[in-house]
């Protein structure tokens, strides 16, 4: 699943890719590969569907980050 947000570890909003192994779960940011253990529990994919809610509404603000769609991608606001 490929989300957007903003790496604390480059400070970049860009595009995060979340990563399950066994019954851990990790986001990786896709512009430095920074990844960070987040809670693997039922409510993981409705947290990212309303953090995305959130981006979605701050892109009205913000358009740069509506140009955030494939890895890699990346903007510093």
């Amino acid at each position: 699943m490929l989300f957007r947000n903003k790496c604390t570890a480059c400070d970049f909003w860009t595009i995060f890719e979340l990563k399950t192994e066994g019954e851990k779960a990790f986001q990786v940011c896709t512009h430095c590969m920074a990844q960070t253990a987040v809670a693997n529990d039922s409510q993981l994919e409705a947290r990212i569907r309303d953090g995305e809610k959130d981006v979605q509404a701050l892109a009205g603000h913000f358009p740069a980050l509506s140009r955030l769609q494939e890895r890699g991608d990346h903007v510093k606001l």
